[in-house]
């Protein structure tokens, strides 16, 4: 499923009107009307709050109160303005004609509703909100409508103050903002309304939602005469005495998500998972004596994953920058491998950094790479030509060329250590089976996400055993696309 910012939104509203004769009052109607539908579902003609702004947003709850009202729901209307214009004011007019309960904003208070409709502003808002009323909705009975007001429709930031939904409807495509302030927005209702189905899917948008249709249709599937040496060989590059448990999860990772056969390199303390085929190093870190038995082995395999755990020693990053110089394969590179990185990757190079490890790359602080992920990470792609995995709560892979992918489905459970380890091992086992960096990343983010969800557990989960869901997850996707 393609996500659009702001402006793409605009532009596909524009030739649906211009191009396909579907005009802002049509998809207003529909918009509202599916409002009132999900309602009739959980509340059938309850007393429901409906908050309208100035905007087109605000134009759709009006709609959805006048459709709520005809389903013999109460519908009560609280309005910033009575100025609206255009479609808006059209829509107002017909409220006055079916003498909707209407009243100013600074009317409402919660308390006496069985839910509440955020319809104030929509994904054109570009300036702070210092909106009281925000503030005293339920957040366990509010529907937003399109994106919860307040929200940054690109970047998902909170701007002054923002709407805490239970359930936002959206109509088109995901916006990116959506999907990167999933707080705010609760669970994400896609309502394509009747946008045409080419501009909706048009690669000409270069952001995609990792879903689960997607998942199916790229994860590799292995037949009746698949076998060890042609479904993925890994070499994993990881661990050293003082952190050896790294080694082991991001070898366990490769394992886990199906690669064939996983070669990992390391000191003799790694605890390796009984499959994995072992090759002693020649120290306790990685060393320069190390490198041309490496080399070798990489002649073997299909894919490398270089970092997790290797320490920080001088000798061992300048081991780790010949590598990415010499090396031909797709390589996932993580942790302290991320400090060794030559000036330029190739573009076969997946780097999964967390906010922390992406600073350090871009010379800038963490909480400013927050404020605009996209823009954080196709920054650091064009820097290094390579693909990056910025990880967090909403995993965002970016190209040089600006296409991005983003997985919502991690979990609090994920937030332990060694969860990035075994990430880059899937996403290396990923790769091995013939994926590109991009769609490695997103459907190795997406894995690890869905096995954290299937464990069931809330908190203290371990990296070991998320690595052990991992074919469970595999399991379903696999098991969807067979249904």
């Amino acid at each position: 499923m393609r996500i659009v910012n702001a402006l793409q939104m605009q532009e596909i509203d524009r030739r649906t009107s211009q191009h396909y004769g579907l005009d802002g009052q049509v998809l207003m109607e529909l918009a509202g009307r599916c409002v009132s539908d999900w309602l009739h579902a959980r509340c059938p003609k309850g007393r429901v709050a409906f908050l309208c702004g100035p905007g087109n947003n605000g134009g759709d709850g009006l709609v959805a109160a006048r459709a709520w009202t005809d389903r013999g729901g109460q519908a009560v209307v609280f309005l910033m303005t009575q100025d609206l214009k255009g479609d808006a004011a059209r829509n107002l007019e017909r409220a006055r004609n079916w003498k909707l309960d209407l009243h100013p904003l600074d009317d409402f208070r919660a308390g006496s509703f069985d839910w509440y409709v955020d319809s104030l502003f929509g994904t054109g808002l570009s300036r702070p909100l210092n909106l009281p009323t925000i503030a005293t909705l339920p957040s366990e009975r509010t529907l937003a409508v399109d994106i919860p007001s307040g929200i940054h429709a690109d970047t998902g930031q909170v701007m002054g103050q923002a709407v805490r939904a239970h359930t936002t409807i959206t109509f088109g495509p995901p916006k990116l903002g959506q999907l990167l302030a999933a707080q705010h927005c609760g669970h994400l209702v896609v309502e394509t309304i009747g946008f045409p189905r080419q501009e909706l899917e048009s690669e000409e948008w270069p952001g995609q939602w990792m879903t689960p249709s997607l998942a199916r249709r790229w994860l590799p599937l292995h037949g009746p005469f698949s076998n060890k040496r042609n479904t993925g060989k890994v070499l994993v590059i990881a661990g050293s005495t003082r952190y050896p448990g790294a080694g082991a999860l991001a070898t366990l990772g490769a394992l886990r998500a199906g690669a064939g056969l996983v070669f990992a390199w390391g000191p003799a303390a790694l605890r390796l998972p009984l499959e994995a085929i072992p090759i002693p190093s020649c120290g306790d870190w990685l060393s320069k004596a190390d490198l041309p038995r490496i080399l070798e082995k990489l002649e073997e395999v299909d894919a490398l994953c270089l970092g997790p755990g290797l320490g920080t020693q001088p000798e061992t990053l300048q081991v780790v920058r010949e590598l990415l110089e010499k090396n031909p394969l797709p390589a996932v590179v993580d942790a302290d491998a991320l400090g060794g990185l030559p000036e330029s990757l190739s573009p076969r190079v997946l780097l999964t950094p967390h906010a922390g490890e992406l600073a350090r790359l871009l010379r800038a602080k963490a909480s400013d790479l927050e404020k605009d992920r996209l823009r954080s990470a196709v920054q650091a792609a064009r820097n290094f030509n390579c693909t990056i995995l910025f990880k967090g709560a909403a995993t965002l892979v970016a190209t040089a060329g600006g296409r991005y992918i983003v997985s919502n489905q991690g979990t609090p459970v994920l937030a332990q250590g060694g969860s990035g380890d075994v990430l880059s091992g899937v996403c290396a086992a990923l790769l091995s089976q013939g994926l590109d960096c991009l769609e490695a990343g997103g459907l190795g983010a997406f894995l690890q996400g869905t096995a954290g969800r299937l464990s069931g557990i809330k908190v203290g989960l371990g990296a070991e055993a998320l690595a052990g869901w991992i074919p469970a997850a595999l399991t379903q996707v696999l098991g969807d696309r067979e249904s």
